[in-house]
């Protein structure tokens, strides 16, 4: 058993995704054969699936890598899903393969930190950046966990599978939502940025000075090196 399993799902971005993949494995200060990575493969198109398959392969000797072929069904509540179900870990790291960036290599250690055994005993179940938005579920528990970078404890994810009502939209929204009913709590951890606005050159520049953030998700990162 694994102490992380790291999720990313690729779906048209294979030079993203592998951005994505190489700075987990280049900017993580954390023993890599204690990771897993589970790449749910959501392309359609035949080649782009052989790419990342191949790709896959030749990185196969980095760390634990588990590939599923999920071809967009259910598109990413499903992959989620499927990724749950082959973890063998004690936390479910989800990144997006697409505008995540590693600011700080004690990122991994930070978010298993912060959601720990006392967490679990205190009833927090996921943590990452937390927003409000009206979850639909409860008209009083306007706050969720932003998907595109958050941890969760595996077993928990396993049990509470994403709902395929809301396959890509606002299946972070009615996730935490579930999560909040239930009784349970969710954390925000100040360090992470997981966020839907476009990012900038100047606040690039600045987080990789100031390491504010340790990791973030800010649409457009993927243009920055």
């Amino acid at each position: 058993m694994k102490d992380v399993s790291i999720v990313l799902c690729p779906f048209e971005n294979n030079d993203f995704f592998k951005r994505v993949f190489n700075q987990i494995v280049i900017r993580t200060r954390y023993d890599l054969s204690r990771i897993e990575i589970i790449v749910v493969d959501n392309n359609t198109q035949p080649e782009l699936q052989r790419d990342v398959a191949e790709f896959v392969r030749e990185n196969a000797e980095l760390c634990t890598i588990k590939y599923i072929a999920n071809n967009n069904e259910g598109q990413l509540a499903q992959a989620t899903n499927k990724a749950s179900e082959v973890a063998e870990s004690k936390w479910f790291v989800y990144l997006c393969a697409n505008d995540t960036y590693i600011y700080d290599p004690r990122w991994l250690q930070y978010l298993t930190g912060n959601l720990s055994d006392d967490d679990y005993d205190a009833g927090y179940r996921i943590a990452g950046t937390v927003t409000p938005w009206p979850n639909h579920l409860s008209e009083d528990k306007h706050f969720h966990v932003q998907g595109a970078v958050f941890i969760a404890f595996t077993e928990y994810m396993r049990e509470n599978p994403y709902s395929l009502e809301y396959p890509f939209d606002y299946c972070d929204v009615m996730h935490s939502a579930r999560c909040l009913e239930q009784g349970y709590q969710i954390k925000h951890l100040p360090r992470i940025c997981s966020h839907m606005g476009d990012a900038t050159r100047e606040w690039h520049d600045g987080n990789r000075q100031s390491k504010q953030y340790l990791i973030a998700h800010v649409h457009g990162l993927a243009q920055f090196p």
